[in-house]
């Protein structure tokens, strides 16, 4: 007789950004080691190349993470991680109320409180003259992870190639899948400086996952305030 194998609850997640409804489950002993892979990870890659594989595992492959925006791809980790090892974890934060204060508090913070803010996402379709409109997509995860450590210069063509969806003018739509990336090159590089200032403003608006944490310092008991973003702080 075979040993009793125990079947993991699922849960349903809807990914703030893109409002898909996705189905997982906590992650087993087994994959543990995806998760301290994504803890001891030196560079980006490491670190989401590892998360990767955590959510592919959970969703039973349903769920690319590479090609989600990256806040889809926080909060569904952080879903994932509070079903599985449970909704705190404490930080050991070092007091910003004073230069001189050098104290560290212990913070424990609720991860089923933490949300992503889309109230300021833009909307994707941006109108840049009386003739001409782009429509847009956020980064994924993916494009995010490439153009890492790039200087800001060289991020520019790459995250407009795999974001702008549509560009319509009075009598057409254009669909720039069908186009080469040369020739949507031809066109961010044609944008006028103030056009392409209205398509930057909506990647500024792409939202993230950030909770701000008060506390008062152990050592000098000063009020310390610091904003936490990335998936790094909240492992």
């Amino acid at each position: 007789m075979g040993l009793p194998i125990q079947k993991a609850p699922s849960y349903n997640c809807m990914l703030p950004v893109s409002k898909k409804l996705v189905k997982y489950r906590p992650f087993l002993v087994k994959e543990q080691s995806f998760l301290l892979q994504a803890k001891e990870g030196d560079s980006t890659k490491e670190v989401f190349s590892a998360i990767k594989d955590l959510v592919t595992a959970v969703t039973d492959g349903t769920v690319d993470a590479t090609k989600i925006p990256l806040a889809d791809l926080e909060y569904l980790f952080l879903q994932i991680r509070t079903k599985s090892i449970g909704e705190t974890t404490t930080l050991n934060l070092v007091c910003n109320a004073s230069e001189e204060c050098s104290g560290r508090t212990d913070i424990e913070i609720n991860l089923s409180e933490i949300e992503v803010d889309v109230e300021s996402l833009q909307d994707d379709k941006i109108k840049i003259n009386d003739t001409l409109m782009v429509e847009l997509t956020p980064p994924t995860t993916e494009v995010i992870v490439k153009v890492e450590g790039l200087p800001e210069a060289e991020t520019i063509k790459p995250i407009m190639r795999a974001c702008l969806v549509r560009i319509y003018d009075e009598d057409n739509i254009f669909e720039l899948s069908d186009y080469r990336d040369s020739e949507i090159d031809d066109f961010v590089e044609s944008l006028t400086v103030d056009q392409f200032e209205l398509i930057s403003e909506y990647f500024q608006s792409v939202p993230a996952l950030k909770h701000k944490v008060e506390w008062k310092c152990n050592l000098c008991e000063k009020q310390s305030i610091l904003e936490l973003q990335g998936l790094a702080n909240f492992f």
